[in-house]
């Protein structure tokens, strides 16, 4: 955890836009937002950097406004990331060295989950993020907490998140070509997750759906901890796209279309409704009934709720009836999209915002940047530095002045030089 008065900066890089948020800690699980910017993006692709250039344009541009707005010139910063390269596995892994004959410590716990994310490794994949479920002490499960306790053999789960290489390496590339060095990745269903749900939703069962530009993250918790992650390669873009298609006029024109017009419940609008539409090319416009507009709609919400429940499926939740859903991201403002996932999961479904307890400005308290407010609660309130970090854990400070400029290379390299001996006892392995 960073130190009270720390300034941290977390980057977005979405399909449809980079947004920069900086703030610090605030109390005990708080942040206090100093300032954020948001820009449009058109360097990637479905959660994939496609274009560099325009990707490090992006989020210089974000970068340098809110460098404007706070006084601080960013030069470190935790970068989210999502797509379809991304993969999880649930492991369980003995601890060879843990408790030592003694009580288990909180160096033991905290070396799990490089050690087990290092076992993971595999050619062509990067580790995310290694998150510890649970532990197993002499055959006894599902201890939650093993500190101060006694074991001859422990046993951890642990849910590791890795992605391909390649598109780390250029969302990287993208992001450092800004001239701002990442600290660390953060898995960003992950993140919206800690913004919009809730202990309570987290502990009795709940699956947040994530709808962006791009694609739709997925991430289940039950017990408390997190057991699943996902992604639909499916986001607000596909909805758009097809009045684009369907009606031959611009992607603009469709955004503007379905944000003023568009809605799930095409049985509630006046048959006789018709919108106009410029024809893409051409100095003539289209007209169009809108309750076909709204019926291509409902089509594309009802496939991204199967979708959904095939994620589920594959995941193993167990009976759906025991789980709520939470629908949050900017494309899941859509009108009646709700009662859509309602009808078609059969289970209860609520509309998320992020909420936390601090400074957060009131535009920023709506679906469409619960990833980024939770990538800085990440940031300030779960991240743990590496043990060789040199950042200055003192009084509040310039990003630019103090901040280590370790890459993401270098971190990696780090955490597993300080690896703890451990043996592999099995895994559950799961592509999105």
């Amino acid at each position: 955890m960073l130190a009270q008065n720390e300034v941290v900066a977390a980057i977005d890089v979405g399909t449809t836009k980079v947004c920069t948020i900086v703030g610090r800690r605030s109390g005990r699980n708080g942040v206090h937002i100093l300032g954020y910017s948001s820009v449009p993006n058109n360097g990637l692709r479905k959660g994939n950097v496609t274009d560099i250039a325009l990707t490090e344009k992006a989020v210089r541009e974000s970068l340098y406004e809110v460098a404007a707005a706070t006084g601080h010139r960013i030069e470190l910063a935790f970068v989210g990331v999502t797509g379809a390269h991304v993969e999880f596995e649930n492991r369980r892994d003995r601890l060879d060295s843990a408790g030592g004959g003694g009580a288990i410590t909180s160096a033991d716990l905290s070396r799990v989950p490089e050690a087990v994310g290092a076992s993971a490794d595999q050619p062509g994949r990067t580790l995310i993020q290694a998150i510890n479920m649970s532990y197993t002490l002499d055959g006894r499960e599902a201890v939650r907490n093993p500190l101060g306790m006694h074991s001859s053999q422990v046993e951890v789960e642990t849910h590791v998140v890795t992605g391909g290489t390649k598109f780390i390496d250029r969302l990287v590339r993208a992001v450092e070509g800004a001239s701002v060095k990442v600290n660390s990745l953060v898995l960003e269903p992950l993140a919206s997750g800690m913004a919009v749900l809730t202990p309570e939703e987290k502990e009795l069962g709940v699956v947040m759906v994530d709808i962006g530009g791009g694609t739709t993250d997925l991430v289940g918790f039950k017990g408390g901890r997190v057991c699943y992650t996902g992604v639909i390669p499916i986001g607000g873009y596909q909805f758009t796209n097809d009045i684009a298609v369907t009606y031959n006029t611009s992607y603009e024109a469709a955004e503007d279309a379905k944000m003023r017009y568009a809605t799930t419940e095409p049985y509630d609008i006046d048959t006789t409704e018709e919108i106009s539409l410029p024809v893409a090319g051409r100095n003539t416009e289209v007209t169009v009934k809108r309750h076909e507009l709204c019926q291509l709609t409902r089509e594309r919400a009802h496939e991204l709720a199967q979708l959904v429940r095939l994620k589920l499926n594959e995941a193993g939740m167990g009976d759906p009836s025991g789980l709520r859903l939470v629908l949050t991201g900017g494309a899941s403002n859509l009108e009646g999209l709700t009662k859509v996932m309602k009808k078609s999961l059969g289970i209860p479904v609520r509309h998320g915002l992020p909420s936390t307890r601090g400074k957060i400005p009131e535009e920023l308290r709506t679906p469409a940047y619960a990833t980024s407010v939770g990538m800085l609660m990440w940031a300030v309130n779960e991240h743990v530095p590496t043990p060789n970090s040199k950042q200055d854990q003192g009084n509040s400070r310039s990003i630019s002045k103090e901040a280590s400029p370790k890459g993401l290379l270098t971190d990696l390299l780090t955490r597993i030089s300080n690896l703890m001996p451990f043996a592999r006892s099995g895994s559950r392995k799961r592509r999105f």
